[in-house]
């Protein structure tokens, strides 16, 4: 397939989820203040006395006797009181309720869209003697749709600009009609994409507002643990489950996500786009609305999978060292710390995209974004990102979120086995009549 073949890799590691601390680039955890919080009090305790005159003295000699030190719960505090609880069942009523109401919604868009232009291309009627409208059909008829909003825009922008200059007016005229030109004879699986990247980008622009700095944080950012969170709190927290997907803070992370987005992108809307021929045939004028919910659902189900996996594994984990009588060093505290820090990016839908491109079309090969003249088959290519998340998973690694990472890829697999047979099922309960028979699964 045209559209899967060649695609630009993102760098073997270009375009993974941004977990976003510092200068680093790609997605990553991000340093958020508690001052108030008991976690925050014991970092700065750990600190003071590692700074002591006792301390400084042991350097000074050039000896230096790592120190264990007690963790103060802070003021009014005992025992598990005050400490972060594990957020679990509310985010995954988030994720399931949002994504099967984004699939529903998706369904039921499609059905109404086919169905209109099914009607206006007389489907039924008595003059096309029993034959019905194909897919080419319906997307022929709305490519002359467009030709046609076109020139009436192109006539209506003539008029209201005749008040410039000649040479302003041909400018503007030739960028729109060139601009028209491109979005009526490009396919979606390439629009598409696109537009979602221009999306993502008004995002990473809001990111370089110093004054929109706090509520960016707020919104779109994903914090997997808050510190005494009400149940109102947590579940406002769960937005950013969905925001972070689409959030970018460095210019080289938000473009590696795009690259990757629109070649892995487009090649999964192919795939979305073709039928199977063991399922019941539906008439389709649209594959958008699919492909929309498709990366909902892959970027959820990342997102999802960090945030479990940091509250059922990571907290604990944290939670245990700061009450133990054994006591914890100020560098055990500083990095049990740092492994729960928030997180931001599309790489989890990236990954879901790749991974269902790669069992679509196992014979596409991919280039290193920064050696294009390299390829390799794109199975190799995403057995090497998948081994990379793991041994950066099994050793601790806080460069990427490599459970996310690990999560898209996992639902890409799952989606490629599952979705076109789930979304076909689905479309039939929402009223889509089958032309052809078939089964499910």
């Amino acid at each position: 397939m045209r559209a899967a073949a060649g695609l630009p890799l993102l760098g073997l590691r270009a375009a993974l989820r941004h977990n976003a601390a510092g200068p680093s680039v790609l997605r990553r955890p991000v340093p958020v203040p508690h001052s108030a919080s008991p976690l925050a009090a014991a970092l700065r305790s750990a600190r003071a006395i590692h700074s002591s005159p006792l301390a400084g003295a042991r350097q000074a000699l050039g000896k230096i006797t790592p120190k264990r030190i007690a963790i103060p719960l802070g003021e009014g505090t005992s025992g598990r009181e005050g400490m972060p609880k594990a957020s679990v069942w509310r985010p995954i009523v988030f994720c399931l309720g949002l994504g099967g109401l984004t699939y529903a919604y998706a369904s039921l868009y499609t059905n109404a869209d086919t169905a209109q232009w099914l009607s206006a291309l007389g489907a039924g009627s008595a003059w096309r003697m029993g034959r019905e409208p194909t897919d080419r059909d319906l997307a022929r008829a709305k490519q002359m749709q467009r030709i046609k909003v076109a020139r009436e825009h192109l006539q209506s922008l003539s008029s209201s600009i005749g008040w410039l200059p000649s040479f302003a007016q041909e400018f503007i005229l030739r960028s729109y009609v060139m601009f028209s030109e491109w979005r009526i004879e490009a396919p979606p699986a390439e629009t598409v994409p696109m537009a979602i990247v221009a999306g993502m980008g008004v995002v990473f622009l809001a990111w370089q507002s110093p004054r929109l700095q706090p509520f960016m944080r707020k919104w779109f950012l994903h914090r997997p643990v808050l510190l005494g969170a009400r149940p109102k709190k947590e579940w406002a927290n769960c937005v950013t489950l969905i925001t972070s997907v689409v959030s970018h803070q460095g210019l080289a992370h938000y473009a590696f996500n795009s690259i990757a987005l629109i070649s892995f992108g487009s090649a999964a809307y192919t795939y979305l786009a073709t039928q199977d021929p063991a399922l019941p045939h539906l008439p389709t004028s649209t594959h958008t609305a699919h492909f929309l919910a498709f990366l909902v659902a892959a970027g959820l189900f990342s997102s999802l999978g960090s945030h479990l996996f940091t509250n059922l594994v990571r907290l604990p984990r944290l939670l245990r060292s700061l009450q133990s009588p054994a006591r914890l060093s100020s560098a055990q505290a500083l990095a049990a710390h740092q492994a729960i820090l928030p997180s931001l990016g599309a790489s989890g839908a990236v990954y879901g995209a790749l991974t269902m491109t790669a069992l679509a079309f196992p014979d596409s090969r991919v280039s290193i974004i920064f050696l294009p003249w390299f390829s390799l088959p794109i199975g190799l290519g995403v057995f090497g990102m998948v081994a990379v998340d793991i041994v950066g998973l099994i050793r601790g690694w806080r460069s990427f979120d490599h459970i996310a990472h690990l999560s898209g890829a996992a639902f890409g697999v799952l989606y490629y086995h599952c979705g076109k047979p789930a979304w076909t099922w689905l479309r039939m309960k929402m009223g889509a009549e089958p032309t052809r028979p078939g089964r499910y699964f």
